[in-house]
């Protein structure tokens, strides 16, 4: 849950509300001030704001400042050309459809690249490397999106299990040690098995990679290390879940991709090698698609 729904939604003294008032209204104005000039603009004091950053769980004003101001920079500057949720009206021509669908991806994928931070990506992949087994949980459009994940690492030799039957999840908990990694994506982050499932982890010291949205949720507190998705689509009213899928798709991609560059060498001879045996019966119609001679 972003902050803006947070404050929208909880309920307020009225000295705070006033506070919140001013917040939603000047959004990015309130950058360069100070908490004695927003008590005074707010005609409240320094000890209700923190009393509000508090409510909404941080340590002080300062902390709230940052990250109020970067949710406001990243809802004001993301998908202003199109709506992710309905990204095509009723009368759109069949290319208008296909035009708008296209910026939409690439929307979403920068998007998804300005939400990745350096050092959380690198733990993640470390994390992955280091672990004996990657266990990965999700659902419905997550788990299809895994299991391409899970292809590709096991083409590799690193082993990835999923649990292939909705509400057996927990049943996982059964597998996982210690030595290996939960991988959990969820757009939400309030599934209430994938929660149960996370904190039974955690129990047992496994190291948790969360891919999730933006914001505050349940499931966040778990992980060692957030990688976070784009952040746009309502849960229900939408005409599908383009952005987070595509985002989550990405997110996968680069993992992937970060962990097969740690042996770039040894991985491309495995992958080469293994498709080499195993898809004896394909062939090139075109001279793009053909082989070099050895």
């Amino acid at each position: 849950m972003f902050i803006i729904q947070k404050i929208e939604t909880m309920h307020l003294s009225s000295s705070q509300s006033e506070v919140a008032r001013y917040l939603l209204d000047k959004k990015l104005e309130i950058e360069n001030k100070t908490i004695y000039e927003l008590a005074r603009e707010t005609y409240t004091s320094p000890a209700t704001i923190v009393r509000l950053a508090k409510k909404l769980g941080y340590e002080g004003y300062e902390a709230f400042k940052k990250d109020f101001l970067d949710e406001q920079k990243y809802i004001l500057t993301h998908f202003k050309n199109i709506d992710p949720n309905f990204p095509f009206n009723k009368n759109d021509s069949i290319q208008t459809i296909a035009s708008k669908m296209t910026i939409l991806t690439k929307e979403s994928a920068d998007d998804t690249l300005s939400l990745i931070k350096h050092d959380n990506l690198q733990k993640a992949v470390s994390l992955l490397q280091k672990a004996r087994i990657i266990h990965l949980s999700a659902i419905s459009y997550s788990l299809l999106l895994g299991q391409t994940f899970q292809l590709n690492m096991n083409r590799l030799g690193k082993l990835v299990n999923i649990c292939p039957v909705e509400g057996e999840e927990l049943f996982m908990n059964n597998l996982i040690q210690k030595e290996d990694c939960l991988l959990m994506i969820s757009y939400s982050g309030q599934i209430n098995q994938m929660l149960q499932l996370a904190r039974l982890a955690k129990g047992k010291g496994v190291p948790i990679i969360v891919i999730t949205s933006l914001g505050d949720n349940e499931l966040k507190k778990y992980g060692d290390v957030v990688l976070n998705i784009s952040t746009r689509e309502k849960l229900y009213s939408k005409i599908g879940g383009f952005v987070n899928e595509n985002s989550i798709k990405l997110i996968l991609d680069i993992l992937y991709a970060c962990y097969f560059d740690k042996d770039y060498e040894g991985n491309l001879n495995k992958r080469i090698h293994i498709s080499k045996e195993s898809e004896t019966t394909r062939f090139a119609s075109l001279d793009i698609m053909k082989e070099s001679e050895p």
